[in-house]
């Protein structure tokens, strides 16, 4: 996985793990798997506001050469420690002169919502990105019905920084985009509150794919 750097080579992401997760860069073999993720209804609805939007194969391939040529965004599969792919994680707007990036998360396992593996990946990327990258701020959107990312997402540090109304119209209604940000200041203010939970320990960092 690449990023811009200014007039500096690109470079490949390093495999990161945290406490339950183990985040690696997407590989061909997984696309099948993301396929499933894309269209699955209930993660198109939160991801998309769209549970009956359907993508092709080829769209998934297209995306995936993108993230492989295109230094600004790149995709993250997220594997629990023992190497099972749960879901995805991927940014674009990676601009290192500037210090901004975007992410989008999604799990695409069920049975993984709501124990932590999306906030542990959350907190594993956020570190790559402030500690190693030195980035100044990370943006992220989620729809307002979300209520349980947007609880994840504050958890990690981050914070409302602008509301886009009415958006996409949803099961009846229209909903909003909540806009979220956090900064390399309030990183270093809840990242050593996430050292001293017991559930979470600094991320560390290997050169290899998990076993």
């Amino acid at each position: 996985m690449r990023y811009r750097s200014g007039k500096a080579e690109a470079r490949m992401l390093p495999v990161r793990t945290g406490t339950l997760v183990t985040l690696r860069e997407i590989e061909e073999a997984d696309l099948p798997l993301v396929w499933e993720w894309e269209n699955d209804s209930e993660l198109g609805l939160y991801l998309n506001a769209d549970p009956n939007k359907r993508m092709s194969m080829d769209e998934v391939r297209r995306r995936y050469h993108q993230y492989r040529t295109d230094p600004t965004s790149g995709m993250f599969i997220i594997c629990t420690r023992d190497g099972q792919a749960i879901g995805m994680l991927g940014f674009d707007r990676l601009y290192r002169d500037l210090g901004t990036c975007r992410l989008f998360i999604g799990i695409g396992l069920k049975d993984y919502w709501g124990h932590g593996y999306g906030s542990d990946a959350m907190r594993v990327v956020l570190g790559y990105f402030f500690q190693h990258i030195t980035l100044g701020k990370v943006q992220l959107s989620v729809y307002d019905f979300n209520t349980r990312a947007i609880a994840s997402y504050r958890k990690c540090g981050f914070e409302v920084e602008g509301v886009r109304r009415n958006v996409a119209f949803v099961q009846g209604r229209w909903c909003d985009s909540i806009e979220m940000v956090i900064t390399v200041d309030q990183y270093a203010q809840v990242q050593p509150i996430w050292e001293k939970q017991d559930s979470y320990v600094p991320a560390g960092e290997s050169s290899h794919e998990p076993g």
